[in-house]
């Protein structure tokens, strides 16, 4: 299986964080790769908020970070396909955010972070301005049924030996690394071959 760069990075994280105990949006928060490309993603009330940070993403709808959140779910669910991760039920709390630096209730539906930033999810009103009350990101609001994020929140996971050994070999498969095993026996049996021809 060919992995992007991109998916690469995610996967990575993945296993760096797979203690059983942490949702894949804690093993990707501890990673920052949403902080990097400018978003933050905020479960909560059922929905899921998308933001994109204005100084990175030129408009609303910006392909490279919605296309970004959507990558990492086609991403989860292969790996649940292929078995190489397995999603275990959460019975206590969990994270609502990943790449926001603190996310601490001051009234319903209006949160700020440890940057004294403002995040408001009241309906029809979805913002996050700065500190100086200016916007900051561009909101996108949806469904569970239009991007289903929850089991990044809700679930613990198991990564497979499998994902571990890839990650551990730079996603080089087994039949890879042992094809370049018997290439290098090859060519150092050639050289040696050569210098026994030249010595004799």
């Amino acid at each position: 299986m060919r992995f992007k760069k991109t998916e690469k990075e995610i996967i990575k994280a993945i296993v760096k964080y797979s203690d059983g105990k942490c949702s894949l949006a804690e093993a990707l928060d501890k990673g920052k790769l949403l902080e990097k490309k400018g978003i933050a993603i905020i479960h909560e009330n059922g929905r899921n908020y998308v933001f994109l940070d204005m100084a990175v993403h030129e408009d609303w709808f910006a392909n490279d970070g919605l296309g970004y959140v959507a990558e990492l779910i086609a991403l989860k669910e292969l790996l649940i396909q292929m078995r190489l991760i397995v999603m275990i039920p959460y019975v206590s709390a969990y994270s609502h955010t990943i790449g926001v630096n603190g996310f601490n209730g001051i009234k319903p539906d209006v949160y700020t972070t440890n940057d004294n930033e403002v995040i408001c999810l009241a309906d029809r009103n979805v913002n996050w301005s700065d500190n100086n009350r200016n916007q900051k990101c561009w909101p996108c609001d949806y469904s569970e049924k239009e991007m289903p994020l929850a089991q990044f929140f809700n679930c613990a996971y198991s990564v497979s030996q499998e994902l571990r050994d890839l990650v551990k070999h730079n996603f080089k498969t087994e039949e890879e690394r042992r094809f370049s095993k018997q290439q290098w026996a090859t060519w150092i049996s050639i050289i040696v071959a050569i210098l026994i021809a030249l010595f004799k």
